[in-house]
């Protein structure tokens, strides 16, 4: 992989600051619901009791959506290649009313402890253990990405070395989704979702002050053709159509709401299915809102580098590099707004981060290590504790995996490719399950196939 040591920014005091404080009150957090919280039995510790609020619920499913890869990524693909990428939105606000009619009802009525749990119900334990594992591999392939992409904008626009920034990230994040639980995790995320939020829109605050005005913005995209809505070209090989933004959004966005189990887990930790269904409401707006705010970033970065790209003068290697370079311009004069953004960044990696390996601990625990038990099931204390060590060991792992993508690329392709390929089987398997009555039988006939 490429490397991106840049000549440092002015990263002054003001800016460290701003970012050891929002790591602090993620320790803080994780400290407080360590001590001062219960989190002996296996529903306090994976899901709060069944006892939570729509707000950190809805802020804690818009911050896992929100990776630092999309607040970095989406404005470069927009400044490249337009605001093709706004017909996402159609995905946002439809998907949560298809998850709230059709597939949230099933699984929240079922009283389930673990989305997986329902393919024993309707299948098999075997196909249990296949989507459960199926989600695992893909999680931890993925999530060493979801690190180190953050790090490298921590790089840039500091000079704080990319593995000392991602160990900072993983040691922060394992201390409290291991001691703290979800309880901890989700009001992490709730109030890292606000620093991101903050930064992102100071970003667009003083994108738009100095490069005249939202109508100049407009008038420039417009000039060089990046204001994009509905190109309906049917062919497949075309990069950015309508279709392949809504076709593939909606699948991508179905997946993740509905069949996910970070997602359903969340939905089972609230207590009724109407706060359940309210909290997908409030996901849907903030999401959107979040995609609006990016793809503004993305036009406001063509506004001001589209004389003059910095990738092509050699001021930086690739456009994912362009939004971190324009916050260094902007808040050269606003001391502590640099480092505003880039808690932001971090903040999204690790909500995405401790959001997976809480899922990823439970899923585990709940699909694998309890039918080893059988009929012998663990004290409460004792599931608490095998949790916390799976939850420790998930995110040891992501660390040395992060080690790994400093020296290739690979792993990088491996997860995106994973990725689809999984998220395409599973939803197969639940679609199957709940609106094809005959489809035990051909599931089964397939996975044996597939197993010979």
């Amino acid at each position: 992989m490429e490397s991106v040591e840049e000549e440092p920014a002015m990263f002054g005091p003001e800016e460290f600051f701003v970012v050891a404080l929002m790591l602090l009150v993620s320790l803080a957090i994780g400290v407080y619901f360590t001590f001062w919280s219960r989190q002996d039995s296996y529903s306090e510790y994976m899901l709060g009791g069944r006892k939570m609020g729509v707000f950190p619920i809805a802020m804690s499913l818009v911050a896992s959506n929100i990776s630092g890869i999309a607040l970095v990524g989406n404005p470069a693909e927009v400044y490249s290649y337009g605001t093709l990428y706004s017909v996402a939105l159609i995905a946002d606000l439809v998907i949560p009313v298809v998850n709230v009619k059709m597939f949230l009802p099933v699984f929240y009525n079922l009283q389930l402890n673990s989305l997986y749990e329902y393919l024993v119900l309707r299948f098999s334990h075997g196909t249990r253990v296949l989507g459960s594992l199926i989600f695992t591999l893909s999680q931890i392939v993925y999530l060493p990405a979801i690190i180190y992409v953050p790090s490298l904008v921590f790089n840039q626009v500091s000079g704080v070395s990319v593995l000392l920034a991602a160990s900072l990230i993983c040691a922060v994040c394992i201390f409290y989704t291991t001691f703290g639980g979800l309880k901890a995790v989700l009001w992490t995320d709730a109030i890292q979702n606000l620093f991101s939020l903050g930064a992102v829109l100071f970003v667009v605050y003083l994108g738009v002050d100095r490069l005249g005005g939202v109508r100049n913005i407009f008038a420039i995209n417009e000039q060089g053709g990046r204001l994009e809505f509905f190109n309906m070209d049917p062919s497949p090989f075309v990069r950015n159509s309508f279709w392949t933004f809504s076709i593939g959004n909606f699948g991508n966005w179905l997946v993740y709401l509905a069949i996910n189990a970070g997602s359903t887990q969340r939905c089972f930790a609230m207590p009724s299915l109407a706060k359940a269904k309210r909290a997908m409401w409030w996901t849907a707006v903030g999401v959107s809102f979040v995609h609006v705010v990016t793809i503004s970033m993305g036009m406001i970065l063509y506004a001001r580098y589209h004389g003059c790209d910095p990738v092509a003068t050699g001021e930086i290697k690739k456009t994912g590099q362009m939004l971190p370079l324009f916050v260094t311009e902007i808040t050269s004069n606003y001391p502590g707004l640099a480092g505003l953004f880039v808690s932001g960044v971090l903040s999204a990696a690790l909500s995405s981060m401790s959001s997976s390996i809480n899922t990823m601990a439970g899923t585990l625990y709940e699909d694998i290590v309890e039918f080893v038990y059988r009929g012998k099931k663990p004290s409460e204390a004792k599931q608490s504790f095998i949790m916390k060590v799976m939850t420790l060991l998930l995110g040891l792992l992501c660390v040395l995996l992060v080690l790994l993508v400093e020296k290739t690329e690979s792993i990088f392709q491996l997860g995106m490719s994973l990725s689809g390929i999984t998220n395409g089987a599973l939803l197969t398997i639940f679609i199957m399950g709940l609106f094809i009555p005959r489809a035990n039988s051909t599931l089964k006939l397939t996975l044996r196939s597939l197993c010979c």
